[in-house]
């Protein structure tokens, strides 16, 4: 493979970001990569910074809300057409599919097109579980995250499937960008960190509730929360937390600069993960890979990185009691947390490498 071709979300997305990641290790493996940032968000501007730094070539499109944004469509044929000559497309964002295949039609030459499925199952719409049968019939191959979304695909679609034209591809980071120096916290107080979009299925609602009950049962603790993000929720969460009278304890930071939210992190003493269900959670392989010691939801695509008791601590969905036991006994007991965090650390390295990711990716491109 000479060139490669990749589509992302313009926006807030995590699996642009792991696209990113991706195309940035193409790059330094040899293979010259274009990336298209496409969606209904503005772009990041520092993910694209961060791929051009990296020698990747990045286009930015808008897209109107819907099915029927018919100039974004042609705009992604175009830029596709503009490059025929690589050898595969990666769509990270899998709405660009019919816009791909367009751009060669009645052409003697088609690269491999190559999809992600990253929405959870759980949330899946009719019509993105159409789209999930489409990418199995009319691209070339799928990847998916764990062998457990994979295989609720092949339950949900049943006869439809076609396993022959898929892959299990762990998704991979860049660990190097993880171990920049802890940022200056309060003394005497327990931190407590969440990181991510604010929308409904990462409950950030069970977190702040635990975090009221730690507050109103052990102030000697002095337990305080550091959000990291934004998205459509986070009005509403700052009014929970009002409601809930641990406003004072709670600090909204807001997106912020890839840098310094990983010298923020690195100053938490315990990463959260509050959250239905994932496909793969970026948030959750960032903290590991930061080695902090991280406590999530026993939630899908959490159980298959996350081992109770291993490299992390599980809790009930939606159990702000429980959460808050659990985290209660964790800042009790500084030896079980250095012994996660380290375990933790150990498993990213081993398991979460963008150049590993890279490696899979072309040898399922070369399969099929």
């Amino acid at each position: 493979m000479h060139k490669a071709a990749q589509v992302a979300f313009s926006g807030l997305s995590g699996a642009s970001d792991l696209c990113a990641a991706l195309a940035i290790a193409g790059q330094k493996a040899g293979v010259t990569q274009t990336l298209a940032f496409w969606g209904t968000e503005p772009v990041i501007e520092a993910r694209r910074d961060r791929c051009t730094r990296g020698g990747v070539a990045t286009s930015v499109f808008g897209k109107k809300q819907g099915l029927c944004d018919r100039e974004s469509q042609r705009a992604i044929t175009a830029w596709a057409r503009d490059n025929r000559d690589a050898d595969a497309f990666i769509l990270h964002y899998p709405a660009a599919l019919l816009a791909v295949r367009r751009a060669f039609r009645g052409t003697s030459r088609r690269p491999r097109i190559v999809a992600l499925e990253h929405h959870p199952n759980i949330l899946k719409r009719p019509h993105e579980w159409l789209l999930s049968v489409m990418l199995l019939w009319l691209g070339d191959g799928v990847v998916y995250n764990t062998e457990t979304y994979r295989a609720d695909v092949a339950k949900k679609i049943g006869p439809l499937f076609r396993r022959h034209r898929t892959a299990v591809i762990t998704n991979g980071i860049e660990l190097d960008r993880y171990q920049a120096a802890p940022a200056p916290k309060r003394a005497g107080e327990f931190t407590i960190g969440m990181s991510g979009r604010m929308m409904p299925v990462k409950d950030y609602q069970t977190l702040l509730r635990a975090l009221a009950i730690l507050r109103r049962e052990h102030p000697a603790l002095n337990a305080h929360l550091e959000l990291a993000g934004d998205g459509p929720m986070r009005a509403e969460l700052e009014t929970l937390a009002r409601e809930l009278g641990i406003a004072e304890a709670v600090t909204f930071l807001g997106l912020m600069p890839f840098d310094k939210l990983v010298s923020q992190m690195r100053s938490w003493d315990l990463f959260v993960l509050s959250t239905h269900g994932e496909t793969q959670p970026l948030a959750l392989m960032e903290a590991m890979a930061c080695g902090l010691p991280c406590v999530a939801t026993e939630a899908p695509g959490v159980t298959e990185i996350l081992r109770d008791g291993e490299n992390g601590s599980l809790i009930t969905l939606g159990d702000a009691p429980q959460m808050a036991a659990v985290i209660r006994s964790l800042a009790a007991t500084p030896e079980t947390r250095a012994r996660l965090a380290a375990s933790a650390l150990r498993f990213a390295q081993e398991r979460f490498s963008s150049a590993m990711m890279w490696k899979n990716f072309q040898m399922f491109i070369a399969q099929i």
